[in-house]
């Protein structure tokens, strides 16, 4: 059974089993997206892509009826917004430092707790939205049921956290960096959002 499948499954049987959501017209479900999808403004100098936010995706989630929940910026968490370090050093480097662990297992330890939160009371987290394929924190590459050790710092610390808490989620590129490979990227995240979708209103 594929990962979106089994997330599927265990986020209906959360909702039968667990907290009943509130009788209101919230959807109950949502994806976790890294910062600069909804705030283009905190990328380093020089990535970002669009001058905003990455709309064809929020836009999605809107259409889709699935929340947005932005994670911290785990460059500007453990560097900075000018994302300070010694001369040559690049940003990975930096995040591969002591320190910079560090500060990415802190905040992924404090957000998979919020996110443990939310689904403890009866929400879907149906994915995580990493970054571009160079990204130093945010990457996602997947191994086959895991990341590759060369995704981003806080997204394998991220993972970690999260299986850690019995949370076993996709975690889905969006490479923005091509035009072409992010609607392939929005491609894959329509199929398990309106999967999804249509689940629920089967079910």
């Amino acid at each position: 059974m594929s990962h979106p499948s089994v997330a599927r499954l265990f986020g209906a049987l959360r909702r039968r089993l667990g907290a009943k959501l509130a009788s209101d017209c919230r959807g109950g479900r949502f994806v976790a997206v890294i910062d600069c999808i909804v705030n283009q403004n905190v990328r380093d100098q020089g990535a970002a892509r669009f001058p905003a936010m990455n709309f064809p995706l929020l836009a999605l989630c809107h259409e889709a009826g699935v929340g947005v929940w932005q994670m911290p910026c785990p460059e500007i968490a453990a560097l900075g917004f000018r994302r300070a370090r010694a001369p040559g050093m690049t940003i990975r480097q930096a995040l591969e430092s002591e320190a910079g662990r560090q500060a990415c297992g802190e905040l992924a330890a404090s957000f998979a707790e919020r996110l443990q939160q939310q689904t403890g009371e009866g929400f879907e987290l149906l994915a995580v939205l990493g970054g571009n394929a160079a990204s130093p924190g945010c990457a996602v590459h997947d191994a086959g049921g895991a990341l590759a050790p060369e995704s981003g710092l806080f997204m394998l610390a991220l993972q970690l956290e999260l299986r850690r808490r019995g949370l076993d989620v996709p975690f889905l590129a969006m490479r923005d960096a091509s035009p072409d490979l992010l609607d392939e990227d929005i491609a894959h995240v329509r199929q398990i959002l309106m999967a999804t979708k249509v689940g629920e209103r089967e079910g």
